[in-house]
């Protein structure tokens, strides 16, 4: 689905699927579609057990004709009646090219179907992060190495999620905002909502899913009148709400259309983000600038590590759905995290003294993702290796993730 020429004020939602359409032409032919959908059945329905086993066509009547005619006993294997799923018209499941539309019950959702469009994961143009890795995606694809470093970065991806609980756990992803009393915003509503997603076996918690669509929907109405320090934080949040998505296994029908309202809002808010900072993604190291207040390195920071897990969730999913995502764009200008110590500062008084301790005693040369490529290659005893060492000493979760990314490109 392409955003590229969606004025932020002209977005419509269909009122039966909450689907977001970006023109007013689209808005109409989609209402049509939509009405249609409500009377298609559930699902197919299935052949009795002795149509099935004898792979014959079956008029799916309460005892169908071909059992009636052989003096057959007529069984379906499943917990509803044929005539019942032939004419149910209050739920719907439909899958089109055109409309990307999954609705429906439980039943008629599974994981291949989840796996179909999920490469769209981290496809979004929005970060303009190379046009190609400099292996081929079959070479990629081929090197075990690749895949075992894939795993790990997924496997800590799954816990993401979990450090958004609450303020003191935010840990290499999110900033806690001491220098400020509450949090973002939208960083806030990302916390909230995490909370209930931790309790959603628990019967009487609201649906986290479509509390999601609401708060999308709501980024899409504010996103005209947003700061550029409140973008960034929305567009962390969106990452937290597609890792939700992706590695939820029991999420309901509903959820891949929410996913494709997220990539829209997520592109959306790229787009806007541009417009403030022609190079919002790629911000040059500054914790050595004299000048440079705590907040604002806060943000700037925070605006480097969104762009580099979404450059990891990218390397991911180019592995395991085979499809180049325009994400690793300019990987080797990526700028590199900054020391441990620096981010997890509670007050400005310790973060001063931790800029001053790594100005004086592990400055390093390594700036970028293509600096971190090349010292890995070094010999462990060149400046390079030496180099790698001291950031090593110093680098957080995410930095470690990055190294795992140096052997999927």
């Amino acid at each position: 689905m392409s955003v590229n020429a969606t004025p932020l004020d002209s977005i419509h939602f269909c009122d039966l699927c909450n689907k977001p359409i970006a023109t007013e032409s689209s808005y109409k032919r989609h209402i049509a579609y939509c009405r249609r959908a409500q009377s298609r059945p559930k699902k197919r329905p299935r052949s009795c057990r002795e149509c099935h086993s004898a792979k014959a066509k079956c008029s799916f009547e309460t005892e169908c004709a071909r059992c009636k005619t052989r003096g057959l006993t007529c069984v379906y294997e499943t917990s509803c009646t044929p005539s019942t799923v032939v004419s149910t018209s209050t739920s719907t499941s439909t899958s089109s090219g055109s409309e990307c539309i999954i609705s429906g019950s439980s039943d008629n959702y599974n994981d291949t179907q989840s796996n179909a469009v999920g490469y769209h994961f981290g496809a979004s143009t929005s970060l303009e992060l190379p046009a190609s890795s400099p292996r081929s995606l079959i070479e990629l694809r081929a090197d075990p190495v690749a895949w075992h470093s894939a795993k790990f970065i997924l496997e800590t991806m799954r816990g993401l999620p979990l450090t958004m609980l609450d303020r003191e756990s935010f840990s290499w992803y999110s900033h806690g905002y001491w220098f400020q009393t509450e949090l973002p915003r939208d960083i806030a509503k990302c916390s909230a909502i995490v909370n209930i997603y931790n309790r959603r076996h628990d019967p009487t918690t609201e649906s986290v899913w479509s509390m999601i669509n609401e708060e999308n929907r709501e980024l899409l109405r504010i996103l005209p009148s947003c700061s550029f320090n409140d973008i960034v934080s929305s567009m962390h949040a969106q990452i937290i709400y597609m890792i939700m998505f992706a590695l939820d296994n029991n999420v309901s029908p509903e959820v891949p259309e929410i996913r494709l309202q997220m990539l829209m809002t997520f592109d959306l808010y790229g787009k806007r983000s541009k417009e403030f900072d022609a190079m919002v993604w790629f911000p040059t190291s500054d914790f050595d600038n004299p000048d440079v207040t705590w907040e604002d390195w806060v943000y700037i920071e925070s605006r480097r590590r969104c762009a580099l897990t979404w450059f990891l969730l990218s390397r991911v999913m180019d592995l395991k759905f085979g499809v180049m995502c325009p994400s690793v764009s300019n990987y080797r200008a990526l700028p590199l995290p900054c020391p441990e110590s620096l981010w997890s500062a509670k007050t400005r008084c310790g973060w001063e003294n931790a800029r001053m301790v790594h100005l004086k005693q592990y400055k390093s040369s390594l700036r970028t993702f293509g600096d971190l490529l090349d010292a890995r290659l070094s010999p462990h005893n060149s400046e390079h290796g030496r180099e790698l060492n001291r950031w090593y000493a110093n680098c957080d979760k995410l930095g470690l993730l990055l190294t795992l990314a140096t052997t999927m490109v």
